[in-house]
């Protein structure tokens, strides 16, 4: 039987060792999850599609003479 110093040792060991283990899995998945969210809002979005056509005619430099009176 080991003598309850070497007991406390031994629980102390494995304690730390599970809270080092827990503390890199929880900053392993907030990374993981940084840099899914960072590429999520980079990521390049396609042209919505206008089909009337107006963003155009609205930025066009050459519009269609107004009527004279």
């Amino acid at each position: 039987m080991p003598s309850l110093d070497v007991m406390f040792a031994w629980t102390v060991t494995v304690l730390a060792g599970a809270a080092c283990i827990g503390a890199l899995v929880v900053v392993i998945v907030a990374e993981w999850y940084a840099i899914r969210r960072t590429i999520e809002r980079h990521r390049k979005r396609g042209p919505t599609y206008d089909p009337a056509g107006r963003w155009w005619r609205e930025r066009s430099a050459l519009t269609a003479p107004g009527q004279r009176p």
